[in-house]
Order: C-alpha cells, then sequence, then structure tokens
C-alpha cells in the first residue's frame, strides 16, 4: 500500500504545531516537516527561502496537501509547489496573520511591505483558510477599542474568493488534566515573552500591578526569555520562570488556582485551553477567542473595567469554576473535531486539480 504523506510547513515549532503532527500521524500519514524560524539576518533569510524551494518540491510531489502553520513568507513558496502540482493545501491562520495594529507594532497587515503583498498572495494560492476562531475571518471590534487593533483577513481582503472555515485548535484532555493539589491565593499567565513588544501584547503590566495590589497572593509568568525585565522593580511575590515543558507546564495549572490571559492580540489561546482544563479558573481580555473560551467560567475585562473589580474576582474564590471551566472546554474544543476537519479536507478533491 502506498504511504500517505503530507507537508507541513510552520515557522515556529510551537505544541500546536507538533499537536498537528501527532494528529495527521493518528490518521496515517507520515508528515514531511518544513520548519522555517523568522530569521531576519539575510543569510539565514535566504537559506530558509533556498530550503522551502526545494523541499517544496521534494515533499510536495510525495504530498497529498501541504499544510501552513501561519501565513508568512515561509508559505509561498511550498504553496506555490502546491498549486503547481495540483495538491490540497491550506493556511491556518493564528493570529497576527489576520491583524494590524499600529500602536502595539504588530501583524502581517501592520504595514506595506513585501512581506504584506505576499501573505495576501498565498491567501489566493491555497484551496482552503484555516482560522482557529471566527474574528481572525470577520474582525474582532472590541480589540479595535482596546488597541486600535484592526482585525479579520475579510476586512483587508474583501474580495477573496479561497473560502474560510473556522477550525479551532484541540486539546489532549487525558493529558491536560488536573494532577496535583491546588495552592491558594496563586495566579499564573504564560507567554513566550522574547520582547517589549510582547510584554505589552501579553498584558504583562496588568499582571505586575494585580500582584502589588495583592501582596498575599503568588504570582508566576512562565515563558520568559531574553527580555531585559527588572527584577529589582518587580514586587516579592511575583516569580519569572524560563520557557516549560509539557509536564512543567501541567503542574505549574495544576498548582495554580487561577490563570490569566491578558493579551491585547490573540486567536485562540493555547495555554489559556490547557490552563482551563487543568481547572484554573480562567480571566482574561475580552477579545479574539477569549470570551468564548472561557465563557461563564471566569472573569472577562477590557480596559474599561475597574481595576477594584479584578481584585474582587480573586480575592471571591469563586466556588466550582475549575471544574466548570474544564467542562466548557471539553465540550467546545474535543480533538474529534479537529481530526474530522482533516479529514474532510484530505478527502475533497484540490481545486487545483
Amino acid at each position: 500500500m502506498r504511504p500517505k504523506n503530507i507537508t507541513l510547513v510552520c515557522n515556529v515549532k510551537n505544541t500546536f504545531v507538533l499537536k498537528d503532527v501527532a494528529l495527521l500521524e493518528s490518521l496515517g500519514y507520515c508528515v514531511f516537516l518544513i520548519h522555517s524560524p523568522p530569521f531576519k539576518d539575510p543569510i539565514h533569510f535566504f537559506l530558509n527561502r533556498l530550503r522551502e524551494f526545494f523541499l517544496g518540491i521534494f515533499y510536495g510531489i510525495q504530498s497529498e496537501a501541504v499544510l501552513s502553520w501561519f501565513n508568512d513568507y515561509h508559505s509561498f513558496l511550498p504553496l506555490f509547489w502546491a498549486q503547481f502540482f495540483g495538491k490540497k493545501s491550506a493556511i491556518i491562520v493564528g493570529g497576527y496573520d489576520a491583524v494590524s495594529s499600529p500602536k502595539l507594532g504588530y501583524g502581517i497587515f501592520y504595514k506595506q511591505t513585501i512581506r504584506q503583498k505576499l501573505a495576501r498572495l498565498n491567501y489566493t494560492l491555497c484551496d482552503q483558510i484555516w482560522v482557529v476562531h471566527k474574528s481572525l475571518a470577520e474582525g474582532c471590534k472590541q480589540a479595535k477599542v482596546e488597541s486600535q487593533t484592526l482585525s479579520g483577513i475579510l476586512k483587508f481582503i474583501p474580495n477573496l474568493k479561497t473560502p474560510i472555515v473556522e477550525v479551532p485548535t484541540a486539546y489532549d484532555s487525558s493529558f491536560w488534566e488536573l494532577n496535583e493539589t491546588k495552592q491558594e491565593k496563586t495566579v499564573l499567565t504564560v507567554a513566550n515573552i522574547s520582547d517589549q513588544r510582547t510584554f505589552e501584547r501579553k498584558g504583562i503590566p496588568l499582571f505586575i500591578s494585580l500582584a502589588k495590589a495583592l501582596p498575599s497572593y503568588r504570582f508566576t509568568i512562565a515563558g520568559v526569555k531574553s527580555i531585559n525585565i527588572n527584577q529589582d522593580a518587580l514586587p516579592e511575590n511575583i516569580q519569572l520562570l524560563a520557557t516549560q515543558t509539557r509536564e512543567q507546564l501541567k503542574s505549574l495549572y495544576s498548582k495554580n488556582e487561577f490563570y490569566f490571559q491578558g493579551s491585547k492580540i490573540e486567536g485562540l489561546p493555547n495555554v489559556l485551553c490547557e490552563a482551563m482544563l487543568c481547572e484554573c479558573v480562567p480571566m482574561g481580555k475580552a477579545v479574539f477567542g477569549i470570551p468564548d473560551a472561557i465563557g461563564d467560567t471566569g472573569f472577562l475585562f477590557t480596559k474599561d473595567t475597574p481595576f477594584k473589580e479584578i481584585i474582587t474576582f480573586l480575592r471571591e474564590k469563586p466556588e466550582g469554576f475549575g471544574e466548570k471551566a474544564r467542562q466548557r472546554i471539553l465540550k467546545a474544543y474535543p480533538i474529534e473535531r479537529r481530526k474530522e476537519a482533516f479529514m474532510t479536507m484530505l478527502n475533497n478533491r484540490s481545486s487545483h486539480e
């Protein structure tokens, strides 16, 4: 029997990418992974494009389909060869590839550059566009209010003919489950913070303000990379951790009582959903997919929410919210839904055949 192959190209090899690799392998596919880290220096940038050119041909010929996690430079050549060889293709949109935020200096549509023009072209080359939340297709009004962020692929490309499908990410609930005793008065946030822009976009200043206002609580920021944070300026009750493994994250989620998602721009946050599966009580900014994830199981806030209301929620310790949070994610984002989406796409004919 001829092996079933699929090419997946990405610029970050995060947990959600690896989850899709595992999911496709569980469906019997051999996954050819093209990982092109977002290097800015000319030599590595050129080497990435060279790899994508040759691997796009070599893998593309052998594959039934080509998938691109996020839309950026790394997407173009594999998608071009997919169209050339008549293969099925899709772009999975996670957030930055559907927004423009001059205030935060963020988003693929932020500047009129070759990068933006290429991203627009990529959206026409593929057979389907998958968005992890519908707001990445239609736009998020609250994000415009919060941070002057314009969003929604159809807002930037109103005449786009490529079908857009909402396919949320999925979560392994058998792994992400409570396995330690919750510690009271503990608040966690997880973010890959490598620069000041990410620090602001992830809502860390508000998180630090909460720590200062609640000295009897313990606050943890996990995922701090190379940014220079003046730890002397932080309150004593806040802990900084580097990037964590899955097992370490599971332990952190299980120990902490609350999970904070203060992002100003986000698609459907994986870490929020993982934390909720581990029965953290969620708190998050009411933008993009965050309200749909949290629902009535936690606390949603905007820039107009009085600070004291957030403090009050943390002090009240709502009963049963952690278990409600887990049940909400189990019901809303089952892994079977994403499996079915992959199977449907792979069983359909390419529009380029």
